[in-house]
């Protein structure tokens, strides 16, 4: 890792370390992890290297006796890591940054390197203090230059003597630092401007695969793909959706997803091409009527789209584009290649589209857009936050709709005339 001068909040004995005693270990005084993003977040300021980076991917240490110690938190600028800190979430340590490093790598990284290198499957990282670290593996640790000790039954750190006054400490911090569930920020910074569009289904499929190509596959019968429709179809099936209120149903939920996976080219594998996600959308008002008046479909479209892709934007460009369509009720589509979930506390690491449905800007300059996610599973929220430019290579697709108030007759095969 290159480091740059250790850029450590120094606080009382933090270079000392710690020491193995024979104590019984105390009932654990483990911190939230909420409380302590927060911290994390009112703390910052003391690192002006950090500016306009956040905190996140948090990662939790351990003493070398197996209680919590602290978290690292990965600090991300436009989509890179440049640097980690460690917060405490420990009552017996001081509720403080404990330390920081610049570089690409966090000493997590190093952590999970020395875990491959010694064949380590099943651990967690120890924190030991004064910028070190190792593996807590079974009944044994580890240090960074892979020489294993016994697990010992104590381990203190020096930050630890005055625990009565960090005890007392933290509970001053925590009537302060009060966290509300489903906000990617607590109130420690407070909400300036929002909108959201209501209306916008949250929607995955549920539809199984292996079906053969000659079967029918329209709604939530067997697709002849994979067991997962995909996220461009299903992000699109969302937009559909909030415009066209008579496709809300669980039939046509699969139904529309099934359409728009064959109109975008989708393939078996779930890859969608970014340039065919907009045509694909375009394409489907005239695919729909086709299947309404040929009996595949109940209930007719009302809308067609024409959609603007915006590849690779500068994220403040993004978010004020974002921002001027959710304020015309607008939904739309965020693709991205890697994006940090803030509510699920996950990272996106695959191209992943998703449905944008709105924004909050806070007191701290911070900016969040909403998404839908298409989640199928718990791995992931439905609805979750991004935090501006905590993403790489997100891209942006604005959809204007032009809706009717009933359905258009056939002229003749396929062609819907306009």
């Amino acid at each position: 890792m290159n480091w740059k001068a250790p850029a450590v909040l120094l606080i009382g004995l933090f270079l000392l370390g710690g020491i193995v005693t024979a104590a019984p270990v105390d009932k654990p005084e483990a911190v939230p992890l909420a409380t302590v993003k927060a911290l994390a977040v009112r703390e910052l300021h003391k690192f002006p290297e950090f500016n306009g980076a956040v905190p996140t991917n948090p990662t939790p240490l351990y003493f070398p006796d197996g209680r919590l110690a602290a978290y690292e938190f990965r600090m991300v600028k436009n989509g890179k890591t440049i640097g980690y800190i460690i917060v405490s979430a420990n009552r017996n340590l001081p509720p403080a940054i404990l330390e920081a490093g610049f570089g690409e790598k966090t000493p997590s990284d190093l952590m999970k390197e020395l875990a491959v290198r010694k064949g380590a499957k099943n651990y967690r990282f120890a924190y030991l203090g004064g910028l070190s670290y190792g593996l807590l593996i079974g009944d044994k640790l580890m240090d960074i230059k892979g020489r294993e000790y016994k697990k010992p039954s104590r381990y203190t750190l020096s930050l630890e003597v005055e625990a009565t006054k960090n005890q007392k400490e933290w509970k001053s911090i925590e009537s302060i630092v009060l966290t509300t569930p489903k906000y990617p920020i607590t109130p420690l910074a407070t909400i300036t401007s929002e909108k959201i569009i209501y209306g916008v289904p949250a929607w995955t499929d549920t539809d199984p695969g292996g079906a053969s190509d000659t079967d029918s596959n329209l709604g939530p019968a067997p697709d002849p793909w994979g067991d997962d429709d995909a996220c461009a179809p299903i992000a699109g099936s969302m937009v559909v959706g909030y415009y066209e209120p008579q496709y809300r149903t669980d039939w046509y939920r699969e139904a529309i997803i099934d359409i728009l996976h064959d109109l975008m080219h989708t393939d078996y594998c779930g890859n969608t091409a970014p340039d065919d996600i907009g045509p694909g959308l375009e394409a489907f008002y005239q695919d729909a009527i086709r299947r309404y008046w040929e009996g595949e479909l109940a209930d007719p479209p009302h809308c067609s789209y024409q959609v603007y892709w915006y590849e690779n934007p500068d994220p403040s460009w993004l978010f004020g584009k974002l921002k001027y369509e959710v304020d015309n009720n607008r939904p739309g589509l965020f693709r991205t290649f890697q994006a940090y979930l803030e509510e699920s506390g996950k990272w996106i690491t695959w191209p992943h589209v998703m449905s944008f449905t709105g924004y909050r800007i806070y007191s701290n300059g911070y900016e969040y857009l909403q998404v839908h996610t298409g989640a199928r599973n718990y791995e992931a929220l439905s609805v979750d936050w991004i935090l501006v430019g905590n993403w790489q290579n997100a891209d942006l697709y604005v959809i204007y709709p032009t809706c009717i108030s009933g359905p258009e007759p056939l002229s003749g095969g396929d062609t819907v005339e306009r």
